[in-house]
């Protein structure tokens, strides 16, 4: 449970079934936004909050060492090669799908299946019965088997998805204020847990990695604008170049060079 909606409804969910459930706060990254507060002392109090209304045992596991190995590190390393990783899926496949379910087994013993939030569906292969099949959740807007995408799928038979067949503003949100959870109305969280919401992401990424600006360049070799670092951008992105009817965006990055090369349209 991570202390919002979606991971509340699914723990409510799971104890309406008749199943014996617990909790798992998993503490990723520790730190302290510039009110002096930590994001993730809120998200283990609103955890303990909804598992005292559905009187379930709740556990909190600290994995932050595994987390700046397995997933920061390893981004940071990405992003210095011009690359553009994405956090989220080896969270998935690193951390929850992995050290995670391995510090389960030793703090709880044996367990028979694992659920979260995620708006994703399994499925067993109808070609390969000991294959299960990720599909898209049905709420298209919600969407998250692209980050689950990475988990292999020996995991993935063992786990439920209870938000996987509904849709978040009319079933989820509803059935929170309906049973009164204590995160029902809390405000969605969105992007990466070690940035948080009130920071830029390339002037975070600037505290960890070399920040040297350099030209964006046209195919021909003009000089359309600079850029701040080569991690600042990424392939696909809008060069953010103004005078133009046309927008450009970003198609090579030079990391020898220290240049990005952008097309229009």
């Amino acid at each position: 449970m991570s202390g919002g909606v979606d991971s509340s409804v699914t723990a409510h969910l799971l104890k309406q079934r008749g199943l014996d459930v617990e909790a798992i706060f998993m503490r990723n990254w520790d730190t302290r936004d510039e009110r002096g507060e930590c994001p993730s002392e809120r998200d283990w109090q609103d955890v303990q909050a909804v598992c005292q209304q559905l009187d379930i045992k709740c556990h909190e596991i600290n994995l932050v060492k595994e987390y700046w190995n397995t997933v920061f590190a390893v981004a940071l390393d990405e992003y210095a090669r011009g690359r553009t990783p994405n956090p989220d899926v080896l969270c998935n496949r690193e951390i929850k799908f992995g050290v995670l379910l391995k510090e389960i087994h030793r703090r709880l013993g044996p367990f028979q299946w694992f659920a979260t939030g995620h708006y994703a569906r399994t499925a067993v292969s109808t070609a390969d019965s000991t294959m299960t099949l990720l599909y898209r959740g049905l709420d298209r807007q919600k969407d998250q088997s692209y980050y689950l995408a990475a988990v292999d799928s020996k995991y993935l038979s063992r786990t439920l998805f209870p938000l996987g067949q509904l849709d978040k503003k009319r079933d989820v949100r509803s059935m929170a204020l309906d049973v009164g959870l204590a995160t029902a109305k809390r405000e969605e969280s969105m992007g990466i847990c070690f940035v948080g919401e009130r920071r830029r992401f390339d002037q975070f990424l600037a505290e960890y990695l070399p920040q040297r600006a350099g030209d964006i360049l046209s195919p021909d070799g003009q000089v359309l604008g600079r850029h701040s670092g080569m991690f600042t951008k990424t392939i696909g992105q809008s060069a953010g170049i103004a005078g133009w009817q046309d927008k450009w965006y970003i198609y090579v990055k030079d990391m020898g060079q220290n240049c990005m090369y952008a097309v229009q349209n």
